[in-house]
């Protein structure tokens, strides 16, 4: 039903243009005829070189645009015809008397061959003879040699064609011949309609429209009886309607239908190239950035104008020069290689990439696709950590107390045997078994803080109290190795935790970064709030962690310390856990901070 309306608004609308035409043509008709009666030659001529000037037109239209791409040359080579036989319609025609050898139907008949190549190159533009690859000098060639070897039958061989126009009027077969023309247009029409020529519906439109003028036109040049007849002039007016239609829609179809197609696919490129999530980027071979997405210089830090027309590469030493330390992505194809790179603010990135050449004017460039996997990443190795540490403490709960029993029961026999005076000779070793079943059990201690299901008690409070009740501790520990210790401590609001595990995670970060500095060293304590969370970060000056130990920091056993455990990080993270708190970690030659942020209900 949609359809159908749509259908009988384009006839509806087809319908007032033609009747407008026509109306306007018959007006300028009747003021036109007095003058045609007087100065016919004159009007005649004006009227038939206004006609060939818009074939031309049309003609090089649909050539210039052939240079650029492929295109449907065959309603431009038959424009051309049309503007050679009305050129000769209109120098032999009767009235104008300039050729001495011309005589009286030569330019009727230079007419008709002109209609008749008209509807025959309208026909043939709907049929499959368009596909055909034809070398548009040799067309060229071909329309003209076509079109003089008519021209010069009729003018040389004027025995062997009948006679279709005299002093007494128009001959049958003048009329005949006009009717099979009409017939042709409306052939035309009907292909048209039935989907065979294939151009917008803006091009369709105008060519229906102007085919439809047509048949008037033609009817009126088959009724006439003078020179100087109301229909004959009426013809010729509806003539350069018609002919006004066809240009409008050759430019349809090859200029404003092409560069609309042109407008919304480059609309369509820059928001799939601009909007797209993924970081995009286009250079040249040599390195020379043509075109960035937001998304990349997002990334990157700074603006798109920044680095277009820079070179990707610096010194050749494959560093990007506007921050991106990666591997090399112009001269090979990558595909979904993972690459460190970082931005002009130092922040490592782990992004993943792949290029590709492509064609673009017949230039070739290099297309890089990035993909940010940072977070993804992090969040992967956040969860083989926390599969890690359930791992440990469903162990830990499950032997832990089996262990530290038996171990108790060891412990108080050695110290039974340390009293007595038969073992006094075995004194040193008895304290040296005492010593280690301590560190045992303060191991499993630690090891049982991993468990998941650990029981803790949570009650309201701040943090800035633990903070404070720690610092005397803290600047003791800190004197003894020879560091400073330093606070910031900022407003944040009660929240609710646990103070014991609290202060065992603020003791193992705080000694972490005694542990990691040189002499000299200063700790920063600091503390913020901001939009819903609390920050706890605790900063030293060392020499940072390298990025082989960032990547297993909080793994269970996992150490650089020669007597440590490998059990602080692990308990810090499963107490965050228990805490809704996350942590993060900036490290760098200047030192590393760890982040516990805490998130408010």
């Amino acid at each position: 039903m949609i359809a159908f309306s749509n259908i009988l608004g384009d006839v509806r609308r087809i319908f007032i243009k033609f009747a407008l035409a026509v109306i306007m043509a018959v007006a300028a008709s009747f003021l036109l005829a007095p003058y045609w009666q007087k100065s016919y030659a004159v009007i005649h001529t004006v009227l038939e070189i206004s006609c060939i000037i818009i074939s031309v037109s049309s003609f090089f239209v649909v050539w210039c645009v052939s240079e650029i791409r492929k295109t449907n040359l065959i309603l431009g080579f038959g424009f051309l015809a049309v503007a050679i036989f009305d050129i000769l319609h209109t120098f032999f025609w009767q009235g104008l008397g300039l050729f001495p050898g011309s005589y009286y139907d030569l330019s009727a008949k230079y007419w008709l061959a002109g209609r008749f190549a008209e509807a025959l190159f309208l026909i043939l533009s709907t049929t499959s003879i368009v596909k055909l690859s034809i070398h548009r000098w040799l067309g060229l060639a071909l329309t003209i040699i076509a079109s003089s070897t008519v021209a010069f039958d009729f003018y040389y061989t004027p025995g062997i064609f009948p006679v279709l126009i005299t002093p007494e009027g128009v001959k049958p077969l003048k009329v005949a011949i006009e009717y099979i023309i009409i017939s042709m247009f409306i052939l035309f029409l009907f292909r048209v309609q039935k989907g065979h020529f294939h151009e917008d519906i803006i091009t369709k439109e105008y060519l229906i429209l102007a085919t439809i003028i047509t048949i008037p036109a033609e009817l009126c040049f088959t009724i006439f009886t003078t020179i100087t007849d109301f229909y004959n002039v009426l013809g010729h007016i509806l003539k350069i309607s018609y002919y006004f239609f066809f240009l409008k829609a050759v430019v349809a179809a090859f200029i404003i239908f092409p560069y609309k197609k042109l407008q919304i696919s480059e609309d369509r490129f820059h928001k799939a190239f601009h909007m797209n999530p993924s970081m995009m980027m286009i250079t040249t071979p040599d390195g020379k950035v043509v075109d960035v997405n937001e998304c990349y210089a997002k990334l990157v830090g700074i603006s798109r104008q920044e680095i277009i027309r820079q070179s990707f590469f610096e010194d050749n030493n494959e560093k990007v020069n506007w921050g991106i330390r990666q591997d090399s992505l112009v001269g090979e194809k990558l595909h979904n290689d993972i690459l460190n790179c970082q931005t002009v603010s130092g922040e490592s990135r782990e992004i993943m990439v792949s290029t590709d050449t492509i064609l673009i004017d017949n230039t070739q460039f290099v297309l890089v696709v990035a993909t940010d996997i940072t977070d993804k990443t992090r969040l992967e190795k956040e969860m083989a950590r926390y599969d890690c540490l359930n791992v440990v403490g469903e162990i830990a709960a499950g032997i832990g107390h089996e262990v530290r029993n038996p171990m108790t029961t060891v412990r108080g026999y050695l110290q039974i045997f340390q009293r007595r005076e038969q073992f006094y000779e075995y004194h040193e070793q008895i304290n040296t078994m005492i010593e280690e079943l301590d560190r045992a059990n303060s191991i499993i201690t630690e090891f049982l803080s991993l468990a998941k299901d650990k029981a803790v008690e949570m009650k309201r409070g701040n943090l800035m109290n633990v903070i404070r009740s720690l610092l005397p501790l803290l600047k003791a520990d800190a004197l003894r190795l020879g560091h400073e210790i330093y606070t910031d401590i900022n407003y944040i609001p009660d929240t609710e935790f646990n103070e014991n595990e609290i202060r065992q995670i603020l003791l193992n970060l705080v000694r972490n970064a005694f542990e990691a500095m040189s002499e000299s060293g200063e700790v920063m304590i600091h503390t913020s709030y901001s939009e819903g969370s609390i920050l706890l970060s605790i900063r030293d000056n060392g020499s940072g962690i390298p990025p082989e130990v960032v990547r297993k920091l909080g793994t269970p056993f996992v150490t650089t310390k020669e007597n440590g455990t490998g059990l602080g990080l692990p308990v810090c993270y499963r107490i965050a856990e228990r805490h809704n708190a996350k942590i993060d970690l900036v490290t760098g030659p200047k030192g590393t901070t760890f982040k516990l942020i805490f998130y408010l209900a």
